[in-house]
């Protein structure tokens, strides 16, 4: 990174910060754009977005917990042990273990499988999928500016040091100290889940013989001097005192660690994309083919680069509250029930409760959150009508509808882009804003290399 752009990079994390300097008694709207930026006359901020990378991560992990292959608060809880053992061994980076448990099985399968903490390591290493979870999720996080050093501690973290672990047979120094630190703390959570809550001595007795095949003795004994720490153990047993943990361990590791340029932002939420890509098969590539549909769109009727950038976030992560959505349901080969629909309509309001929290993704999440509005007021969640429906929402209903459309179903195949184009169409008005439509229409045809569709109506 050059001289200007580290220049530009402190700038905006100064700017950041002075604007995160809000009085207590601030209104919650005022709070959303003094760190997001002044509302453009478009309903999207406009000023530099600047994201702690930790309550980005911290966030991914609540997302990622909501798989029933991990169980409640398993990559917070994970992070928590390994934030605290890792100051106890040297040689390491403790902010790159503690980044790399908050997302340590990013690249595991989502269903299909038992969970897996259920299995002994033979059934483990059995298993194809499981097996490449670490390889998986090291390319995932290698790929995120910022991340690089995340990478192959979530590559080894399933290795043990007597060489049977995976998904490369690593031993001994092989693996590195910061890998054997997750793989305590990961092992840690999995004693916890499997003997409901045994008392201290038994929790970390159970703890030596469990990990003693698996990483360094010195570093198992340091984990152990750690789960001692006075106060830590029973507030392992809570998800509230966990995810309280989280946030200490954030500022005091990451405090100062800011994704501060447009590459850096993108990159994190790609990760939010990635997750929800992931299930149904058929998704795969939704949200970054939404993302890139929606920026031309923006760019179209006439959005700053700001603006367009924002549109481009929220795209990224407009589905990630389907991961709280039952699989049953997102499966289901026929049409779905008023209850089914009602609990799918749902992910919108779970979207928006995941990324709130991130101070700086506020905008980011409202606009992201009301993709399923419809501009004659009769969408979700909250029945939010014409220019009264973020202009953001308003491009990725158009845009996340035609992606839909056009890409297989478990109920239905694709959809040809004449078909798709004159389904926008007859929804112009009613549950799209027909000036997205018509300016969308001209982009949609080229994207995908389609003809001229005889269309219902005029635009």
């Amino acid at each position: 990174m050059g001289a200007a752009a580290v220049a530009d990079k402190t700038k905006r994390i100064a700017d950041f910060r002075a604007r995160l300097e809000l009085r207590d008694d601030e209104e919650p709207l005022e709070r959303s754009k003094m760190i997001t930026g002044s509302m453009g006359p478009q309903g999207i901020g406009t000023e530099t977005v600047c994201l702690c990378r930790g309550e980005v991560l911290a966030a991914l992990a609540r997302v990622l917990d909501q798989n029933p292959q991990s169980g409640a608060s398993h990559h917070a809880r994970v992070a928590v042990v390994a934030s605290r053992l890792a100051p106890y061994v040297g040689g390491v980076d403790p902010l790159a273990v503690f980044y790399a448990a908050l997302i340590h099985d990013i690249g595991a399968p989502r269903d299909g499988i038992d969970p897996p903490h259920q299995w002994n390591l033979e059934e483990q290493a059995n298993q194809l999928l499981l097996r490449s979870h670490p390889l998986v999720g090291a390319q995932v996080a290698a790929e995120v500016p910022g991340l690089l050093g995340v990478a192959p501690i979530i590559l080894n973290h399933h290795e043990w040091v007597n060489g049977h672990g995976y998904p490369r047979g690593k031993r001994g120094e092989e693996i590195g100290s910061a890998a054997q630190i997750l793989r305590f703390a990961d092992t840690c959570d999995m004693v916890l889940r499997e003997q409901a809550a045994p008392d201290l001595i038994a929790f970390i007795h159970a703890i030596e013989s469990r990990t003693r095949t698996q990483v360094d003795t010195s570093i198992m004994h340091s984990g152990t001097e750690a789960l001692g720490e006075r106060g830590l153990y029973p507030q392992l047993l809570a998800a509230e005192d966990v995810d309280l943990l989280v946030q200490s361990a954030i500022r005091r590791l990451g405090a100062e660690d800011f994704a501060a340029t447009d590459a850096e932002v993108t990159g994190l939420l790609e990760l939010f994309g990635h997750l929800t890509d992931a299930h149904p098969s058929d998704k795969i590539g939704h949200s970054r083919r939404v993302a890139a549909l929606a920026v031309l769109v923006a760019m179209a009727i006439g959005l700053s680069e700001r603006e367009t950038i924002l549109v481009k976030w929220a795209a990224l992560v407009h589905d990630v509250g389907l991961v709280g959505v039952p699989k049953a349901i997102l499966d289901k080969p026929g049409l779905l029930n008023e209850e089914e629909i009602a609990e799918v309509r749902r992910h919108a309001v779970l979207t928006e409760a995941f990324l709130r929290p991130v101070r700086g993704l506020e905008e980011v999440a409202r606009v992201a959150a009301s993709h399923g509005e419809a501009f004659d007021g009769s969408g979700y969640p909250r029945g939010l009508q014409g220019r009264g429906i973020p202009m953001g929402g308003r491009i990725l209903a158009v845009c996340d509808t035609f992606d839909a459309l056009t890409s297989r179903r478990p109920y239905r195949e694709a959809r040809d882009t004449s078909l798709a184009i004159d389904i926008l169409v007859k929804g112009s008005g009613s549950l799209f804003d027909p000036d997205i439509v018509a300016s969308a229409v001209p982009i949609f045809l080229i994207a995908n290399g389609a003809d001229e569709p005889k269309l219902s109506r005029a635009l």
